[in-house]
C-alpha cells in the first residue's frame, strides 16, 4: 500500500503543478474530500472545480516535494508553495505539508498544514 499512497502522492503534485485536470481527475478517488483554504470539496466535481486555477495576474504557483512519508493507506508530503513571477523571479515560498489519505490507489483525502509537525501528528506518520 506505501508504494500505492507514495505514487497516488507523486501523481497529485504533478496534475497540481501540471494544472492538468485529466490527470488529477484518473488520480482522485469518485468520493475525495479535499480540505481546502475555500472550504471542503466533496466528490470529484467540487474537488475539479477546486483546482481550476483562479488567474492570479503576475503570479504563477507551483509545489516543490522535499519528502515524502507513507505508512500503510496515509501519506504527508512536506512541501514548498512557491509564487513566481512571470518573469521567471520567486515572489514568496512557504513551508507546508500536505496530509493525503489513499484508497484503492487513488487520493480520497487531502488536507494541507502549515505546521509540518502538526501535519505529521495528525497523520499518525513517522517522518
Amino acid at each position: 500500500m506505501e508504494g500505492e499512497a507514495a505514487a497516488a502522492v507523486l501523481a497529485f503534485i504533478d496534475a497540481f503543478n501540471h494544472e492538468d485536470l485529466e490527470q488529477l481527475g484518473e488520480v482522485l478517488d469518485p468520493d475525495v474530500v479535499l480540505h481546502t483554504a475555500r472550504g471542503t470539496k466533496r466528490g470529484m466535481a467540487d474537488a475539479l472545480a477546486w483546482a481550476r486555477r483562479l488567474e492570479t495576474g503576475e503570479l504563477d504557483q507551483h509545489i516543490e516535494l522535499d519528502s515524502l512519508t507513507a505508512e500503510g493507506d496515509r501519506a504527508v508530503a512536506l512541501v514548498r508553495k512557491q509564487w513566481w513571477w512571470r518573469d521567471g523571479q520567486l515572489a514568496r515560498e512557504d513551508q507546508m505539508a500536505w496530509v493525503f489519505e489513499v484508497r484503492d490507489g487513488r487520493v480520497a483525502s487531502w488536507e494541507p498544514f502549515e505546521d509540518r509537525v502538526a501535519a505529521l501528528a495528525a497523520a499518525g506518520v513517522r517522518a
